[in-house]
């Protein structure tokens, strides 16, 4: 996966990830728009046959969007470990 800054202001963000599809992208726009200092948060798929996806976040005043982004990648993170750990008992795999 690729990241790249495409612009920065005080409260939006707008990056493009490459080798991510519809399925990563999602999951990153849900977790954003849980955070309550998260104004609005989407993503746009240039053509359905690439993996490179736009990521528009917006926060609220007193907000950086890093951070907002940050945040959102530390609990897709948490919850995955949490998924693993709670798998590996249930089947005593992985």
């Amino acid at each position: 996966m690729k990241i790249r800054t495409l612009e920065s202001t005080k409260k939006e963000l707008r990056i493009e990830i490459e080798g991510e599809g519809h399925t990563f992208c999602n999951l990153l726009q849900n977790v954003l728009l849980e955070d309550r200092s998260v104004e609005m948060a989407g993503y746009d798929m240039q053509h359905p046959l690439t993996s490179k996806a736009i990521m528009f976040i917006k926060v609220k005043k007193e907000m950086d969007p890093h951070k907002a982004l940050e945040r959102a990648l530390k609990k897709i993170t948490s919850r995955t470990d949490e998924f693993l750990s709670k798998f590996e008992q249930a089947t005593g795999k992985l």
